[in-house]
């Protein structure tokens, strides 16, 4: 899938050696930007990589272009493409949001403060590719229905290939 293969090709990009730069540089690039805030390379970037690798791909009408998590969340909301179902199993290239402040179990419905690509799923694990986890690309596997997924954006790929040429 485009989307992860994308993602992965920015593994390893950190902030220690500046080379998470050309992510926030691709994003600051793209027009308009979202809340016309230019991200700066001292800021979080979760959501900035994955607007970034939406860029790449020219997929903006299904992954919208954003740097806050919330706001993204928002967005695919708007968009009917919004899931919140603790049963959901994701499917590679589906956006997982997390808030890792929630604390009790049940319904996650915090603010969300994380963001990644679903790469794939094996049962009972999803395995994610993050920007700005410990401020590198870099996977990260964690259960289903783990108590800090917020829940997931689910870009219309099908949609998207048919309006292909």
């Amino acid at each position: 899938m485009q989307v992860v293969q994308t993602a992965e090709g920015y593994l390893g990009c950190r902030e220690s050696d500046g080379s998470h730069e050309a992510i926030i540089d691709l994003y600051n690039a793209h027009e308009p930007l979202a809340q016309n805030y230019t991200v700066q390379y001292t800021d979080s970037w979760c959501a900035t990589f994955v607007s970034a690798v939406s860029i790449r791909c020219g997929l903006t009408d299904i992954i919208p272009t954003e740097c806050s998590c919330e706001r993204l969340i928002g967005l695919f909301d708007s968009l009917g493409r919004w899931q919140e179902d603790d049963n959901y199993t994701p499917l590679p290239g589906d956006i997982i949001f997390y808030d890792w402040d929630e604390k009790r179990p049940g319904d996650c419905t915090g603010w969300a403060d994380h963001v990644g690509i679903v790469v794939g799923t094996k049962w009972p694990f999803v395995k994610v590719i993050e920007g700005n986890r410990d401020d590198a690309v870099a996977y990260r596997v964690i259960p289903l229905g783990e108590i800090h997924i917020r829940g997931y954006g689910l870009p219309d790929y099908a949609a998207m290939a048919e309006n292909t040429p």
